[in-house]
């Protein structure tokens, strides 16, 4: 029972992150998690601006990254459509092995 397999060291490597970050919370509250770190952390008043601030730039970008997403998808589709109604080719994808 000594082999393991990547999947099973990418499982225990995801524990030990959730780990990290539940005992981090344990020891000094969930808080200190969103507070932002040296050397955006002075003066200690802009702490709670520079931790908005971030929090509304993760936002905005991660609606960049899924707008990117749903282009390149609508744009794979309109490729796809294009390929195979107007000039009738075939895409056919067969399983490794067969």
């Amino acid at each position: 029972m000594g082999t393991t397999t990547w999947i099973d060291g990418i499982g225990e490597q995801i524990w030990a992150v959730v780990e990290g970050f539940g005992s981090e919370a344990r020891e000094r509250g969930l808080l200190t998690l969103l507070r932002p770190i040296a050397p955006f952390n002075r003066p200690a008043f802009l702490a709670p601006a520079v931790t908005i601030g971030a929090l509304l730039t993760f936002l905005a970008l991660s609606g960049v990254a899924v707008t990117a997403l749903g282009a390149l998808l609508t744009a794979l589709l309109a490729l796809y459509i294009l390929l195979v109604h107007v000039f009738g080719l075939r895409l056919e994808l067969h399983p490794l092995g067969a």
